[in-house]
């Protein structure tokens, strides 16, 4: 258990610099006083404003054609993987499972999963006036609960059993359904790169990510998960995450998520010498 609280310690000492205006050598200078007049700075009303994101970005996430094609790949990806899992986690077992780093990290990621980081964010924001930091820790508990509550809903509907239901901890088995999709582990490192990505940038978001990407492999690896559980998990990340930033309406996001993320997709039907067909473009 207490390997479980090392990787969290290492992470914050390393978003530290980043992401609470510490000395750094990668960090930008803090954005203090900014859009101050519309934030309370109240506890419970900014806690209570989170959680409407989180309902209104459970709506709002399919809102706009971008997020629809989103999903469309979503639904693809997971159909292959779904059809395609057994053979990927015989590549993907070996006869020693969740030893060294791989397994730390994904013990960890329980940590993640938690509302800790969003609220040491937050009154670091708080007491130094940082409003740029108390709406990114607002955002994030928003997305992090919206894709915990969408992850436990889905795992009711019976899609399939874990490949190995030994050992199984009370953490993975409480607060969910008998499936095993999609997988809550990686949950917290996904949104935590998501919203890092969108408030900071993808140098601040490439550590989360790539801890998500090793706990998606130990999942597998272990036999906890297939590797179609891990995929659904991050879209719904993806998708949860882009909901709760309609809702918000913060429009002072990275250039390079917005650049990734903010486009207009049109789909429309059309006649070419008398053939029928769908046009399909984007506006970057």
């Amino acid at each position: 258990m207490k390997e479980s609280f090392l990787l969290p310690l290492i992470v914050i000492f390393l978003l530290g610099p980043i992401h609470l205006g510490l000395p750094s050598f990668a960090a930008e200078p803090v954005e203090k006083n900014e859009d101050l007049s519309k934030l309370k700075f109240d506890a419970k009303d900014d806690f209570l404003q989170s959680m409407k994101w989180a309902y209104q970005g459970s709506y709002l996430q399919f809102s706009s054609t971008q997020n629809l094609v989103f999903t469309a790949v979503a639904i693809g990806a997971i159909g292959y993987f779904i059809y395609n899992d057994k053979m990927i986690s015989e590549k993907a077992v070996r006869e020693n499972k969740n030893e060294g780093f791989i397994r730390l990290v994904s013990k960890s990621s329980i940590f993640f999963n938690t509302p800790v980081l969003p609220m040491a964010f937050y009154y670091w924001g708080r007491n130094h006036q940082d409003a740029k930091m108390v709406r990114f820790s607002q955002e994030y508990l928003a997305a992090l609960f919206l894709t915990l509550a969408e992850t436990a809903a889905i795992s009711i509907i019976p899609v399939h059993q874990r490949p190995d239901n030994k050992d199984l901890s009370f953490i993975e088995t409480a607060f969910r359904g008998q499936s095993s999709f999609p997988s809550g582990h990686v949950v917290g490192y996904t949104v935590l790169g998501f919203k890092s990505l969108q408030f900071y940038g993808p140098e601040y978001a490439l550590l989360p990510l790539g801890l998500a990407v090793a706990t998606a492999f130990e999942r597998v690896h272990s036999e906890k998960h297939y590797a179609s559980d891990v995929i659904a998990s991050s879209f719904i990340a993806l998708l949860a995450s882009e909901g709760v930033r309609y809702a918000s309406n913060y429009d002072k996001n990275h250039p390079i998520y917005e650049w990734i993320f903010k486009h207009e997709f049109t789909l429309q039907y059309i006649r070419s010498h008398q053939v029928p067909g769908l046009q399909a473009s984007v506006t970057f």
